[in-house]
């Protein structure tokens, strides 16, 4: 789907949020654990699951968030929080 390009850290410019994040997906013992970090990797919103396809279902939904945002953000005429093609380049 091309979300490889949500994964890094984007300091672009002086207009861009400079914010740090990862989406996580990770086996600990027998659980999957699905989690974002933010600055300083801090753990933001951490789910537990012994099920890897509802866990891979949380992030995959994780990952999806930014992309309708920043869409949503352009059509209204703001400006995104980085540069992503793939809501850059969507053509309505």
């Amino acid at each position: 789907m091309g979300y490889q390009e949500l994964r890094y850290a984007i300091f672009e410019g002086e207009d861009n949020n400079r914010q740090e994040y990862q989406v996580r997906m990770e086996k600990n013992e027998d659980k999957f654990e699905v989690y974002r970090t933010a600055d300083r990797d801090s753990v933001m919103g951490k789910d537990e699951f012994e099920d890897v396809f509802r866990a891979f279902n949380k992030f995959l939904n994780i990952m999806q968030l930014p992309v309708l945002s920043n869409r949503k953000r352009l059509k209204e005429g703001d400006p995104p929080e980085y540069f992503c093609q793939l809501w850059e380049n969507i053509k309505e």
